[in-house]
């Protein structure tokens, strides 16, 4: 934690810091980002201090430091309280650090400090203070640090509504929220390419190189280094020309501006350009539709929009106006979302006051806005792994010991040779350099770019390409139901008709006879449909269920109804053969996910009624009991059982005269009369259950979480094949009321087969001793929030036993996700979208299904949707993750073995010429390096996932295992040529140039260590079933055996220009095969003993995960 006081808990908006450490510390939150920030106050004799040290090293140590900001600002300032700091460092959840300078402003007659409250509201303040951070400003107001999303953040929906100006806001209250909110833009500006580079070539990895390019230099080594330099050339351009693409997309994103009309000083409705508003105007929304830039509610009437571009979700959604429902008690930003109007998205229609303007209130602005977080979110992607990488940083740091020892070895030898102190230095640091690869990092990130191209061919996009090696560990898929598994549309099953608390039989065909034609009108006005281009848009289910009725549905421009306060009528007809009067929809209560039902109230000549449709469930709890017949629950249950969706409907006579705009949703709500119930077929889509059957075999998990009813989830769960046939299902439930000693609700256990549930109650749910492989279990969202609550102990094994999440809130599908990560799962959350941005955002890896390119629910967007997807993206995962793997021990392998090559060589002052180097690092090294990244994925997926440690026992023992065999090839040919008759030792000149480097056993060690590298390729290759095999990568196979064809020719015959070109001296022909027969032998023993780790390993860690299964 560093100095300055403890962590608090990350568990509101801004967290205020304890006494003890709000002088120095603060959290910070927002929607991406969650993080520490520290004050400092820089101090003279640091700063002298600092300056003395970065010129006195020639810049190293200021180099030093600018990798690590903490140490940095440690070093140039001390901890101290907010009001005394000059800069800030932030700390964000991936333990990145950032240096911000803040600013202050004293207030005077010219300068403004004013901030915004947290219900809109203006405050001066005598001292503001602020920095700048990812594109958001952060302002110290009340002892915490806030951004501009503070406005309207504490309000209740009344109030907010309220706060809305009439006649607009005035010029000098624009004037001084344009100081704190600044203008509605999102610059994405195309950074100048010397600070590209700039901030390229100050990696470690590029001064690394630097370094070692200068030794080479030195060493003479000329070649590898204008090579390298050119490679890294190249890689700086490449890079720059991403960086670029990327900025030139994300501009593309953010249109900058347009013509707006904000209703402003006087009540005048002004067009101005959209960069110049501010949170507090009130905007125009034309009735023609237009594109929103900025985030605003919706202050009366109400609006079509498409949200597309942020969730994922292509079909048109219907906002409302904001109202005090009595629901929720504070606005936010994620409960009244059927309120608000987000920046991003485009106004299809609008339905209006008679005679008045559509309005809406601007809450945020520029980055502040949901589309600005979608834009940082690309533009300030999650790091690497952290385990991965730090696993990586933990190797490197011991390769860099070894590298000490070797430099300590060549010091001490070469000191004994004689050799000057240039060529000890010189010769060390070279030894460094093979110790330590330089091009390891790069290297072990290939097989993510070649990933990347190949989803990107499937129509699968990536905002966060350091999570597809992520994907590879997945053992856990949450599919959302409807949209997802199912198709996106609904087919007609049957209606039943409820009258006097009797439910009819079924009608397949609906009819407006005296019979069915209340409940018929009732789902031809309880919707949010609308025309437009005169075609019906809006929720798929009303769709489906308004075409059944035969109505036709039309804008009502008529002045018939003015006695009611309105917006513009809906007006429904019914089909021409009807004796029914037209009627009119003249309020509409929108669905909620989380109310799970919708209302409208309609009129018609002779009298006013509200209709209600929603969950069986809910809707019963809202009707009169005696209008609900006795076998209703047993209807429901029989239907759902089979997999139908339901939809119930409910009626209330209404007296409620012109007021009806004012009437809150709870009074309409109650005390409703039962009228029918609608069954729905849902289909599974084509490919479903062959996609949860090839994750079964992988022994990959598959959870349904669905918003639907839990035994139409089960049907479904069971069709599709998450829960198995040969398996009994139970479902886990509670009822209200009943409570045990502790006070505690008590859980009941149904054993649910195809057929028939039987209970099974229980005062003491012990999933422990249900959760065998023989058992699945389900759950509603009601009893989910039980356990969370009164039984959080059995929350962990709840989680891991339960298959079937039904009736899930947003935000319990995000807790789910959650709660399968702190019980040590890699979680892959797949939805359309819509309701599931909060667990798509969760998961390690979120896939939202939509025809956008990018989303801001989550890192991977499939524009083919369905679950295919999911395969795809886990395949490329595996294959990436054994890639980098598979880069890693390579590199590994090499360096050492070049290292054991040159500690044998420098035991007699001599070393590899520069072609001897320059063969190996290019023509066999860097050639299959690259080349072997690009096999592609194994088509199917395997029972075991890959290893998720590239530290694991398996890797370290193989790895140093292959470096044994090499070694002992190496020092056996060193040795065995010195017995030969016609052997000459190796006499130094003292001139350090090729010529002083020749050496009889410099060239064999040459020779068998050539094969050694192409066989540690071949071995490290790794192949099915997590990537196709070698063979299907022509290019790495042809190279793998022209380089090995060109190696054997090079040892047999020996050609004057050739191996002088290289540097080697004539060694008997004899020996040469005898060089041969050492590096096959060596090659055998390299596969053999490959395969024989391969095969324990795998055994081990099967036997491991049947163990951790079965406890």
């Amino acid at each position: 934690m560093g100095p300055g006081g403890s962590r608090r808990p990350r568990n509101s908006h801004h967290a205020t810091a304890t006494a003890a450490s709000a002088a120095s510390r603060q959290d910070g939150r927002d929607p991406e980002h969650e993080f520490d920030i520290i004050a400092y106050r820089t101090t003279l004799w640091r700063t002298f201090f600092f300056y003395a040290l970065s010129f006195g090293t020639c810049g190293i140590f200021r180099l030093i430091l600018h990798w690590f900001p903490k140490r940095l600002i440690q070093f140039r300032a001390k901890l101290c309280s907010v009001e005394h700091a000059d800069m800030v460092l932030v700390v964000d959840n991936h333990n990145r650090h950032d240096i911000c300078n803040i600013y202050h402003r004293n207030q005077s007659g010219t300068d403004h400090t004013v901030v915004a409250n947290t219900d809109g509201t203006l405050t001066e303040l005598e001292e503001l203070r602020w920095f700048n951070y990812r594109k958001l400003q952060y302002t110290w107001i009340d002892g915490e640090w806030s951004t501009p999303s503070r406005a309207y953040s504490h309000v209740t929906p009344e109030a907010l509504a309220k706060s809305a100006p009439a006649s607009g806001l005035k010029a000098d209250d624009v004037a001084l929220r344009r100081t704190y909110f600044g203008m509605n833009v999102m610059p994405v500006k195309l950074s100048p390419f010397y600070e590209l580079v700039y901030k390229e070539v100050l990696s470690p990895f590029y001064i690394f190189q630097a370094i070692s390019v200068t030794v080479w230099y030195i060493d003479d080594y000329v070649w590898y280094a204008l090579l390298i330099i050119v490679m890294s050339l190249y890689s700086v351009v490449m890079t720059l020309r991403q960086t670029r693409s990327q900025q030139r997309r994300l501009q593309s994103m953010v249109v900058e501006h347009d013509e707006v009309e904000v209703i402003r000083e006087n009540g005048r409705v002004c067009k101005m350009d959209s960069s110049e508003i501010v949170p507090g105007d009130v905007m125009v929304i034309p009735p023609q539709g237009c594109m929103m830039y900025c985030d605003c509610v919706l202050l009366n009437g109400t609006v079509i929009v498409n949200e597309s571009m942020l969730t994922g979700e292509s079909i048109p959604i219907t906002k409302s106006a904001i109202s005090d429902d009595g629901h929720e008690k504070v606005f936010s930003m994620e409960k009244h979302g059927k309120n608000i109007i987000f920046n991003g998205t485009k106004v299809l229609q609008t339905k209006y006051y008679k005679g008045q303007h559509v309005k809406a209130l601007v809450i945020r602005t520029a980055y502040s806005t949901t589309k600005g977080q979608l834009i940082r979110a690309i533009m300030y992607p999650k790091p690497a792994d952290f385990k991965f990488f730090s696993e990586l940083m933990k190797f490197i740091g011991v390769l860099s010991i070894v590298a000490f020892f070797g430099f300590m070895y060549t010091s001490i030898i070469l000191f004994y040779r004689g050799s000057s102190i240039r060529k000890i230095v010189v010769r060390a640091l070279d030894l460094v350099t093979i110790v330590v690869p330089p091009a390891l990092p790069a290297v072990m990130g290939i097989g993510i770019f070649y990933a990347q191209r190949r989803l990107r061919q499937m129509s699968i996009y990536c905002i966060s390409p350091t999570t597809i090696n992520t994907c590879g560990a997945i053992d856990v898929v949450c599919f959302d139901k409807t949209g997802t598994l199912t198709e996106d549309g609904l087919d007609f099953y049957a209606l039943r008709v409820v009258d006097n608390a009797r439910i009819g039989e079924n009608i397949v065909q609906i009819s407006t006879n005296d019979t069915c034609q209340n409940v018929v009108r009732a789902i031809a006005t309880c919707h949010t449909l609308s025309k437009i281009n005169h075609e019906l848009h809006g929720d798929p289910l009303d769709v489906i269920m308004f075409e059944q009725t035969g109505y036709s549905l039309e804008e009502d421009d008529s002045e018939s109804h003015e006695s009611i306060e309105s917006i513009q009528p809906i007006l429904i007809r019914p089909p021409k053969d009807s004796t029914l009067p037209d009627c009119q929809i003249v309020k509409q209560f929108t669905f909620s996910s989380g109310l799970q039902r919708q209302s409208v109230i309609v009129t018609d000549e002779d009298s006013m009624k509200a209709y209600c449709k929603g969950s069986p469930e809910m809707i019963m709890s809202l009707c009169q009991p005696e209008t609900v017949p006795e076998n209703f629950h047993d209807i429901v249950e029989e239907y759902s059982q089979h997999g139908y969706r339901l939809i119930a409907v409910a009626e209330k006579e209404l007296t409620i005269g012109s007021e009806v705009q004012k009437v809150p949703r709870q009074s309409i709500e109650c005390d409703l009369t039962l009228i029918g119930l609608v069954a729905l077929e849902n289909r599974l889509k084509p490919v479903t259950t062959e996609v949860i059957q090839q994750l079964n075999e992988a022994n990959i998990r598959s959870v349904m979480v669905t918003g639907d009813n839990i035994l139409t989830a089960l049907s479904v769960a069971r069709e599709c094949g998450i829960i198995v046939s040969k398996k009994t299902a139970y479902l886990i439930e509670h009822e209200n009321g009943v409570v045990d000693k502790m006070g505690r609700t008590i859980l009941t256990i149904r054993e649910k087969s195809e057929h028939h549930t039987q209970e099974r109650q229980s005062k003491s749910v012990d999933l422990s001793k249900m959760s065998n492989s023989e058992c699945q279990f389900a759950i509603s969202g009601s009893t989910f929030s039980v356990v969370t609550h009164e039984y959080p102990e059995l929350l962990d094994q709840l989680v891991c036993v339960c298959n079937v999440f039904a009736r899930m809130a947003p935000e319990q599908k995000q807790l789910l996700v959650e709660h399968l990560q702190t019980v040590g799962s890699t979680v892959a959350m797949c939805g359309d979208g819509a309701n599931d941005c909060a667990a798509l955002k969760a998961a390690h890896a979120g896939i939202s299904l939509s025809e956008a390119e990018a989303s801001i629910a989550a890192p991977f967007t499939s524009k083919v949707s369905d679950i295919r997807c999911v395969i795809t993206l886990i395949s490329e995962g595996r294959c990436a993750l054994v890639t980098s793997y598979s880069a890693f021990l390579c590199m590994a392998g090499y360096s050492l073995t070049q290292f054991i090559s040159i500690l044998l060589l420098y035991w007699n002052a001599t070393s590899f010429s520069q072609m001897q180097f320059l063969f190996i690092d290019i023509a066999i090294v860097t050639n299959l390096a690259f080349l072997s990244s690009k096999t592609r994925a194994y088509k199917g997926l395997a029972s075991t996932p890959p290893p998720t440690s590239i530290l694991s026992t398996a890797s370290m023992v193989s790895l140093f295992g292959q470096l044994a065999i090499g070694g002992m090839a190496q020092i056996a040919v060193f040795c065995w040529i010195t017995l030969q008759p016609w052997f000459i030792p190796f006499q130094p000149t003292h001139h350090d140039n090729d010529e002083d480097r020749k050496s009889m056993q410099g060239t064999a060690i040459f020779y068998v260590s050539l094969f050694h590298y192409i066989v540690l390729y071949f071995v490290f290759a790794a192949g099915p079933p997590y990537r196709a095999s070698i063979t299907s990568n022509k290019a790495f196979l042809m190279s793998m055996i022209s380089v090995t064809i060109g190696c054997i020719l090079l040892v047999v015959f020996y050609l004057s220009p050739i191996q002088y070109f290289l540097g080697c001296l004539w060694i008997s022909q004899e020996f040469c095969f005898i060089i041969l027969a050492v590096a096959l032998l060596t090659a055998i023993i390299s596969v053999l003993y490959d395969r024989c780790v391969d095969w324990i390993s795998t055994k081990i860690r099967e036997k491991i995960r049947q163990r951790r299964k079965g406890a």
